[in-house]
């Protein structure tokens, strides 16, 4: 217990002001809950990813030890190591939304439950690596999938006018290697619903809205954001953040449908 605890203090809870919130473990359990039952089960495979992308957004990486603990108490092996993969994957695909030094908490905390378990798991790049495959291609296809129902094409473009090493590094690792590489694991639709979800974490509104709409044009149903949206401002609240801006699911369900019908 001692070892554990110096393990959190030195890499878990480095970071933590002396207010913070202390971990609620009936808040989260509810929080996933929801988030399983939405639409009827349709982003159930990624509800706890979804929870554990938006602490480290809200720079809470130090709860996701504990909501992987919470979550896999009773569960065996294999299933700790079903959920921890669940949850590497999202943080995987979002940590340069929210930045490494918020998701180091939440990857060591997890170190830290498997070691205590003595789980294993793969260790090897699941998949070609950025010189093995043209991965610039790949985001190039993979950002046309997300933002054509967007409506906002001019951000891609100053952006590749004005900051070339953005726009290239954005295409080729993260919407290429990292979301667009991830189609092994699972839909684009559910990697680009735990992307918006960081972002909402952030407090990034416009940027909120943007990924909001690329969920519903790549096929999340309203019911299932609008749930992500309310357990983001569950989260926010418990965290004492600011409050958020305000984003109309509703509002958002009609502008995706203008951008389908002046992109045909």
């Amino acid at each position: 217990m001692a070892a554990q605890q110096d393990f959190s203090s030195k890499y878990t809870n480095a970071n933590l002001s002396a207010d913070a919130a202390p971990y609620d473990s009936d808040l989260f359990a509810n929080l996933v809950g929801q988030l399983e039952d939405a639409d009827g089960g349709s982003i159930s495979k990624v509800a706890s990813a979804i929870v554990a992308v938006v602490l480290c957004a809200q720079k809470r990486g130090d709860a996701v030890a504990g909501l992987f603990r919470d979550i896999t108490r009773i569960q065996s092996d294999q299933q700790k190591k079903e959920c921890f993969m669940s949850l590497r994957h999202g943080i995987s695909l979002t940590w340069p939304f929210f930045g490494l030094p918020n998701s180091m908490p939440a990857c060591l905390g997890l170190v830290n439950e498997l070691r205590q378990g003595h789980i294993t798991v793969p260790s090897q790049v699941d998949r070609p690596l950025l010189g093995e495959a043209d991965w610039l291609a790949k985001g190039y296809e993979t950002n046309r999938a997300i933002y054509h129902a967007v409506g906002n094409a001019e951000v891609g473009n100053m952006i590749a006018e004005y900051f070339p090493e953005i726009s290239y590094i954005a295409n080729a690792a993260v919407f290429g290697f990292l979301i667009g590489g991830s189609e092994n694991i699972q839909t684009l639709p559910l990697s680009e619903l735990i992307v918006a979800s960081a972002i909402a974490g952030t407090g990034a509104t416009r940027q909120t809205k943007s990924h909001f709409k690329g969920s519903l044009g790549l096929g999340i149903s309203p019911e299932a954001l609008q749930a992500v949206w309310s357990v983001v401002k569950e989260v926010a609240a418990w965290n004492k953040s600011a409050p958020l801006g305000k984003v109309d699911v509703l509002e958002l369900v009609e502008e995706v449908k203008t951008n389908l019908q002046s992109a045909k």
